[in-house]
């Protein structure tokens, strides 16, 4: 009787939240920017920290003046003095060049203190811009509805938190002020070189309008090839997510070299997007190399005319050469920014259309917090689907009173977990509605209403933490005297404190190091700690042994006592003594009553109950005696 719904996942998550100061239930529409557009969304990130920024851009002018600083000496000792005492013979002329060299060190200085500055500043801001928008995607995940995480690989999600997240820091912290480092730097050449000599300049960039033609062929061309880059990491995070999830079940069904074969196809095809990435960066980083060598022997052969005919000095020459050195290593510094700034905005469109997904369940601006339960939790003529076409539910109406224990039974696909979901408002109907005193929960606060029910889920998921912590989930208001009592009522207090460090025992991934009855018994106490309205609790006593069932059973009464609760049941024979059972069939509530009603109805739950029954004598677990009407719980 495990799922009924077609298309969900075993487990799920939920979801973010934009910068400071918004929401997202009152934002505009989404802006669905494309190309480099796309990097205007990270304003709101940026901005609040800039400050920091501003005082990275503050170094972008002295900088390029340090840097336009040294050629302009170079060419003075050259034409004042070097060239001087060359031609006179005179070695004693050099002399005066000793405060030239002090103060050429000191612009050297300068510039290797202003660059420090800059890239420190920008580090720091990028580091925590990026910092930002990882807390905001990520809340942004956990409010997305369950919906989302049916259709989506968890694998591509934690993509979008890591790698692409860690591609934006990339350009913040070294492509933004490092290209707008780069421009002013290319400007001030530009400037300096034409007041100097401007015909001379011409020269100089007779092949800039080629590699400028180069640069827009191949801008498209990288476009496409990093964001298809994006989508296929994200595939493959997706298939190593669930490959390693499932590694029990890789190694029991030899599977090891299909999934090897399949990881070495997805692996191919990423290497094949990445190296066409390589070949045109290549091309691009050629380009520059090549308009810097032409360029060069431009000025060397117009420059060299210019000195036999007494219009360049050898010092205008050699601030010539040293300028146009200095504008292209920024040009290829460009052009690897440029490579960078592709890979970025492929990163940003993946972010932020994970950003515009809408979470489905969403609270309204007038929501209530949910009153503490009068008279019953109620659905009134539900029906739900997975998706569309596919109905799991149909008209459901039933009523779960204050203080009364109702079963849920069925065989697999009949609805009964659909409708724990449903309550837990994880979904919402697609038609009727589900109340609690009468007030729809769509008119109630999203996260109170949540809490106001108490899950102990089929498969028990624990964290990586201290079993304190796993007990208590950091709910505000359970204390952790709360947190021991809890356990001492469900029988888990006893294993606990026979652990190293007791309640501060580290679990394993998913709890691993519990068996799977103590993994049970900690959700109970989980439960109990939260102190819900309603209790649920989902086939909590399928696929253990009968020593686990009877100490959970024990658990289970303790936890039920004079508690709302609704049970879906995997063995039949442990609610006998419940209130009330609902049997539901292909998503219909078809019959309901007490064990002892429905057994004499000889409907729906008689056969259950019998071919259970008969599976159960058949079993070493099983007895030999007929199954009574109504019998003690197990």
């Amino acid at each position: 009787m495990r799922g009924d719904g077609p298309g969900k996942p075993s487990e799920r998550r939920q979801s973010p939240a934009p910068p400071a100061g918004t929401t997202r239930d009152t934002a505009p529409a989404p802006r669905r920017a494309s190309g480099l557009g796309v990097l205007a969304r990270l304003w709101p990130y940026v901005r609040v920290h800039g400050g920091l920024l501003l005082a990275a851009a503050l170094t972008l002018p002295l900088l390029a003046g340090a840097q336009l600083a040294a050629p302009y000496l170079l060419r003075v000792a050259i034409d004042r003095h070097i060239a001087p005492a060359a031609a006179a013979g005179d070695p004693a002329m050099l002399v005066g060049m000793g405060r030239l060299l002090l103060l050429f060190g000191a612009v050297l200085v300068a510039e290797m203190a202003l660059r420090f500055a800059q890239i420190y500043l920008m580090q720091l801001a990028g580091q925590r811009i990026m910092h930002d928008l990882r807390v905001a995607v990520f809340a942004h995940v956990q409010r997305l509805s369950m919906s989302f995480f049916d259709r989506t690989p968890i694998g591509r999600v934690m993509t979008r938190v890591t790698s692409d997240v860690e591609t934006l820091n990339e350009l913040v912290s070294q492509g933004i002020v490092a290209m707008a480092r780069d421009l002013v730097t290319l400007a001030g050449i530009l400037g300096v070189m034409a007041w100097v000599d401007w015909r001379l300049t011409l020269s100089s960039f007779v092949v800039f309008p080629l590699l400028v033609a180069i640069l827009g062929f191949l801008r498209v061309r990288l476009r496409a090839v990093y964001d298809r880059s994006r989508t296929l990491v994200a595939r493959i995070n997706a298939f190593l997510q669930e490959t390693i999830t499932g590694m029990e079940v890789v190694q029991a069904f030899g599977r090891e070299a299909a999934s090897e074969g399949r990881f070495g196809e997805l692996r191919s095809g990423l290497l094949e997007v990445d190296l066409r990435g390589v070949r045109l960066a290549s091309v691009l980083s050629a380009s520059v190399q090549a308009a810097t060598t032409v360029s060069t022997a431009v000025v060397l052969a117009y420059g060299g005319t210019g000195i036999a005919a007494g219009r360049v000095t050898i010092g205008i020459l050699v601030q010539f050469l040293e300028y146009l050195r200095r504008f292209y290593m920024p040009l290829e510094d460009l052009s690897d920014k440029y490579d960078t700034l592709q890979r970025a905005a492929a990163a940003a469109k993946k972010i932020f259309s994970l950003l515009d997904e809408e979470p489905e369940i969403r609270e309204s601006p007038d929501a209530l917090p949910p009153r503490p339960l009068e008279r019953d939790v109620r659905f009134e003529r539900v029906s739900f689907a997975y998706r569309d076409g596919e109905p799991v539910l149909r008209q459901v109406s039933f009523a779960l009173a204050r203080g009364e224990k109702v079963a849920l039974v069925g065989a697999t696909g009949a609805g009964k977990s659909s409708v724990v979901k449903l309550l837990q408002r994880l979904y919402e109907p697609t038609s009727g509605r589900v109340c609690i005193d009468g007030v729809d929960l769509r008119r109630l606060q999203l996260a109170p209403t949540r809490r106001f029910f108490g899950s102990v889920p089929q498969d028990v998921f624990l964290f990586t933490d201290t079993i304190a912590n796993n007990i208590g989930l950091g709910v505000e208001g359970v204390s952790r005297a709360q947190i021991e009592a809890s356990a001492r009522i469900v029988e888990a207090d006893e294993f606990i404190r026979e652990l190293p460090d007791g309640y501060e025992t580290l679990l394993g991934e998913r709890g691993a190091n519990l068996s799977f009855g103590e993994r049970q018994l900690l959700a109970f106490a989980r439960a109990l700690a939260a102190q819900p309205q309603v209790l649920i609790l989902d086939e909590a006593t399928s696929s253990v042994d009968s020593e686990t069932e009877v100490r959970i059973q024990r658990a289970m009464r303790r936890l039920v006592r004079e508690r709302t609760a609704i049970i879906i049941a995997h063995r039949l024979s442990t609610i006998r003594e419940v209130d009330r059972i609902l049997v539901l069939h292909h998503g219909e509530l078809r019959e309901q009553g007490t064990h002892e009603a429905l057994l004499a109805q000889g409907g729906i739950y008689a056969t259950l109950y019998r071919l259970q029954y008969e599976q159960e004598v058949s079993s070493p677990r099983g007895t030999t005696s007929a199954p009574a009407a109504g019998g003690p719980a197990a």
